[in-house]
């Protein structure tokens, strides 16, 4: 496959963008644009079934489920309400299951899917890591869901069953004041990394299959000091405002092999280049890279060949091809979008959706 359709989730503008990325070349196309009733807040996408789930910020907050036609644009298919807005969505890989994190309502939620794809009226479990949900991810053999409690500073666990139902909830504690925020597993899942908003640390913990259990074995700051940045704090408006200079780390990505792993940080606009040594258990900051004003989101095509980030004030995307061997970034190409960007998926161009009803 060399051509990915790429959806971005652009806020204040209340739509999706439908772009069209030659993984190639990394040049970007524009191919459409999906109006939506509110702003979105994030996107997650099903491949199996073609489906892609966009979480609005409407009266009350509500999913679309929008199915991918094999030109790429989307069509609505269903919508679902919630009792409070998502700050982040995701599909666990059996395709069976959206789970949700709330910012403001402080749950995880996880709700089976209908057979064709689209989401159920009503989630199977609400449970609540702590304050200020931010990020919920099923592990790669989606026998359990993991979650971070930006506010109470832990990762938080459940058991997944068949039905969607999360149970034996266990956790483990973050530094002080760190905000634990986006989660990745590399690819066997033997490992959940972890990016901080306030300190810029990304974490390693070792993943036990059985039980679930987590146990840290590395962590290295993604911020150079070089950018002399403070540490941050929740911007929820009950706590002093952090200073003009302070840590504001975003968005966490890792490549298909889990050699390298990037990091977004807002204040100064830049992009992380961490890299694994797996036979060591040691995480580097090798480069800092400069991109698009406030980076909010980033995603890896699926070949592993590009990274793309969207810039939530610049309104724009640039395209950078990946070196295999050091995990470096060069740009490639850029592209001007609508306003708000902060959440990038990628579907393979091309191919009919399997939607059965």
């Amino acid at each position: 496959m060399t051509h990915f359709a790429v959806y971005v989730a652009c806020w204040q503008s209340q739509k999706i963008d439908v772009l069209l990325l030659d993984a190639t070349s990394g040049s970007l196309t524009p191919l459409s644009e999906f109006s939506t009733a509110a702003p979105v807040h994030c996107l997650a996408l099903n491949p199996a079934k073609g489906t892609l789930y966009a979480a609005l910020a409407t009266t009350p907050p509500s999913v679309e489920s929008l199915t991918i036609t094999s030109g790429g644009s989307l069509e609505h298919s269903a919508t679902t309400g919630s009792i409070a807005r998502l700050a982040y969505l995701s599909v666990d890989r059996r395709g069976r299951h959206l789970l949700g994190a709330s910012y403001e309502g402080n749950f995880v939620s996880a709700s089976s899917l209908h057979t064709s794809g689209r989401a159920l009226d009503a989630p199977s479990s609400l449970r609540s890591p702590g304050r200020h949900a931010h990020a919920a991810l099923a592990s790669p053999d989606g026998r359990y869901v993991y979650a971070t409690s930006l506010g109470d500073d832990q990762l938080v666990w459940w058991l997944l069953d068949d039905e969607g139902h999360l149970s034996r909830q266990r956790s483990v504690h973050c530094p002080p004041q760190s905000g634990p925020r986006h989660i990745r597993f590399s690819p066997d899942g033997g490992r959940l990394y972890v990016l901080h908003e306030f300190s810029g640390i990304v974490t390693s913990y070792s993943r036990d299959a059985g039980t679930g259990a987590l146990t840290e074995t590395c962590q290295a700051l993604s911020i150079d000091p070089e950018l002399q940045l403070v540490p941050g704090a929740i911007r929820n408006g009950t706590g002093p405002a952090p200073k003009a200079n302070a840590i504001w780390s975003a968005e966490l990505q890792i490549t298909p092999d889990g050699r390298f792993l990037y990091a977004t940080e807002r204040t100064s606009s830049t992009i992380a280049v961490l890299a694994q040594d797996a036979r060591e258990s040691s995480l580097t900051l090798r480069a800092t890279v400069k991109t698009e004003e406030q980076p909010r989101g980033m995603a890896i095509d699926p070949t592993g060949s590009f990274l793309l980030v969207c810039g939530e004030v610049s309104n724009r995307l640039s395209v950078y091809r990946i070196n295999g061997d050091t995990g470096f970034l060069t740009w490639e190409s850029g592209l001007k979008c609508s306003a708000g960007p902060r959440w990038i998926e990628f579907f393979p161009y091309g191919e009919a959706p399997d939607n059965p009803e």
